[in-house]
């Protein structure tokens, strides 16, 4: 299997970004529990490390999705016990309201149809949403002080869209109510709630 970025991310032996990955697991576990979830759907998980973390951390249950058969399969064998769907986040398989809480983490930098995703995981979740995506322009000067990605000025391979916090949380206060923000470097981490329409 082709590592992916997340995956070798998540696997690395770099002290440095092992510290950065823990405070951003951290920072996404506390905002998952002040959610108090009974069930949670992991869209866009890749290779399971956030459902692994949650799963070891807080007592729900769990459901990942993505669209890459070699990454769920290394979900799956870290993971056991845990469901796991082959699906798009443009049309996540399961009924309106099915989750407590829906992540969607490291994702909307890969999409075309950013909008088109909020709107889906903003249907199957019947109250909290979680979104991350790395902080501009931070990442890339990230990247490019680990000597990574410089002919593409530290833009990661398959990151097409870029935002700054500000712009970040315009974007996705158009669809939710943004209850707390969180900035674990080099990452933004927004909880929300699904805006009451009463």
């Amino acid at each position: 299997m082709e590592a992916s970025s997340n995956f070798e991310k998540y696997t690395t032996n770099n002290p440095m970004l092992k510290r950065l990955n823990r405070g951003f697991l951290g920072s996404l576990l506390m905002l998952a529990d002040q959610a108090k979830p009974s069930n949670i759907l992991d869209a866009g998980c890749g290779e399971g490390f956030v459902v692994e973390h949650l799963r070891k951390n807080l007592g729900c249950d769990l459901t990942g999705l993505d669209i890459e058969q070699k990454a769920l399969k290394v979900a799956t064998e870290k993971n056991p016990n845990t469901t796991f769907r082959e699906a798009s986040v443009y049309e996540i398989p399961f009924e309106s309201n099915s989750f407590d809480l829906v992540i969607l983490s490291e994702v909307l930098e890969h999409l075309d149809h950013p909008e088109k995703a909020l709107e889906e995981i903003k249907r199957v979740s019947n109250k909290y949403i979680l979104i991350s995506v790395p902080h501009e322009p931070v990442w890339r000067a990230g990247n490019m002080a680990r000597l990574k990605y410089l002919g593409s000025f530290g833009n990661t391979p398959g990151h097409i869209n870029h935002w700054t916090r500000r712009a970040f949380v315009g974007l996705i206060s158009s669809h939710f109510d943004v209850k707390e923000l969180k900035s674990p470097l080099p990452w933004t981490i927004a909880l929300c709630e699904i805006k009451d329409v009463n």
